[in-house]
């Protein structure tokens, strides 16, 4: 497991008071829940993320905005029963995060296959998937023999946060930045699969279709994806209306041809074909999609 090191600058007061104060909570929190029967913590967490949709009303703003773009035919009653429904989703997933492997053992798992002859052939690729559902027992369990998946993630700021939270992960952990960059393509070298949520907005990115309008979207796993002939594997992990994880692994996206199409051209393809498959998962399920960031142009949020 790499170890990642880039955080944000913290203060002396940060780094020896309030952060050990902070993770100590959140540890006491961890192991709580770590404790509880994963049916139980899920349904505790249900409840928190229900108390949640009554005071987070900041964020509550964002995501009546955001549902209001991708479903205007919807009523305002319907959006608000997905947003709160969002709410207990999230505050499962939190809930549910020390039970991954065992979420991961009873999910039902669709099309592993085509994860599982690109590691037969020795071949790296990429997986990517979105901030929807649940995609905690894909990254704390081997999917099949010895392979696991190798996590893209942005590094806590509270090193000891990020130790409980997330070096706990199996694979080679990822972190965003340019030492991560060189290990990315280490991993991808060496034939591993590098997993990555890909429906984050970006400052800056190229500008692809997402619901009806133009985001900046980040074309680096289209860029090398193409650079070094490296298939794109889109994957979900979604709460089924049983409890039940349903793990769904696609075939490789077909290529674009970057000679016909020239680079630029053939990366906006691919990367709208990535933006095209989110969007179909978050319609299928959109209580499971985390509606609470910008995801789309700063404008759409003034009024």
């Amino acid at each position: 497991m790499a170890k990642a090191i880039r955080r944000g600058t913290r203060s002396f007061f940060q780094r020896y008071f309030s952060d050990p104060i902070t993770a100590l909570f959140v540890l006491i929190i961890y192991t709580f829940f770590k404790i509880l029967p994963v049916q139980t913590a899920s349904l505790l967490g249900a409840k928190i993320g229900s108390l949640l949709y009554k005071v987070m009303q900041k964020r509550n703003k964002i995501a009546r905005r955001n549902l209001e773009i991708a479903f205007p035919e919807k009523t305002t009653t319907e959006r608000e029963i997905i947003l709160r429904q969002m709410w207990q989703h999230w505050g499962r997933f939190f809930a549910e995060m020390p039970h991954g492997e065992t979420l991961y053992k009873t999910a039902r798992k669709n099309g592993l296959d085509n994860l599982k002859k690109l590691y037969d052939e020795k071949k790296g690729c990429f997986v990517c998937s979105a901030h929807l559902g649940n995609w905690e027992p894909a990254v704390s369990a081997p999917l099949f023999d010895e392979y696991y998946l190798n996590p893209v993630y942005r590094v806590a700021n509270n090193k000891w946060i990020d130790k409980i939270m997330f070096q706990r992960r199996k694979g080679t952990l990822i972190p965003k930045g340019s030492a991560g960059a060189r290990l990315m393509l280490q991993v991808l070298k060496k034939g591993g699969g590098v997993v990555i949520l890909c429906d984050q907005k970006l400052r800056e990115g190229i500008d692809v279709p997402f619901f009806g309008k133009t985001v900046k979207t980040a074309p680096a796993t289209a860029t090398i994806a193409l650079k070094m002939n490296l298939p794109i594997i889109m994957a979900r992990c979604i709460r089924g209306t049983d409890g039940i994880f349903d793990i769904d692994v696609s075939t490789p996206l077909e290529m674009p041809n970057i000679q016909e199409l020239g680079e630029e051209k053939a990366i906006f393809e691919l990367t709208l074909k990535i933006n095209q498959t989110i969007e179909n998962w978050i319609r299928q399920n959109p209580e499971q999609w985390l509606w609470v960031h910008h995801r789309f142009d700063k404008s759409e949020y003034n009024n």
